[in-house]
């Protein structure tokens, strides 16, 4: 059901762009009022009103930190304040929202929601293992909530 969740979700949508090739090839296209970039540490921070785009993803948030590796690629994203994403018919939202390349686990922290078409999952927390679409929804002050919709059968 959370088939990106966030291809976060950047994160959201970069982890899991990088599994399709075609996407691997687009851009990310990434606006903000703000970029601080350290080469030294390896950081680029993004904030005030970021949304950053690749293909048919979308992700927005207050601050986006993108963390990158020896070679420049991106290693870690991690997303603070009105994190939203979208990819198709899946959407997101959470407090925070967390990428780990390495993993390919996107994590969704406070208030974390998954939306696929009319299906809902509700936590304090979900985490999504993108290689083995496996996804885990913790609550500590509230119970974990899910709202499936049965499919149609065809023909009727």
């Amino acid at each position: 059901m959370i088939k990106i969740i966030l291809s976060f979700m950047l994160i959201l949508g970069i982890a899991y762009a990088q599994q399709n090739q075609k996407t691997n090839k687009e851009p990310i296209v990434i606006n903000a009022d703000k970029l601080e970039y350290n080469n030294k540490e390896r950081l680029a921070i993004y904030s005030g009103n970021v949304d950053v785009k690749k293909g048919n993803f979308n992700l927005k948030a207050d601050v986006i930190k993108i963390y990158l590796d020896d070679k420049g690629d991106v290693s870690k994203i991690y997303a603070i304040g009105n994190v939203y994403f979208q990819k198709e018919n899946k959407w997101g939202k959470s407090k925070e929202g967390e990428y780990y390349k390495d993993k390919n686990l996107i994590i969704l922290k406070g208030n974390a929601e998954v939306h696929q078409d009319d299906n809902v999952v509700e936590g304090d927390e979900i985490q999504y293992y993108l290689d083995e679409e496996r996804a885990i929804a913790i609550s500590k002050s509230n119970r974990v909530r899910s709202v499936i919709f049965p499919k149609e059968k065809e023909g009727k």
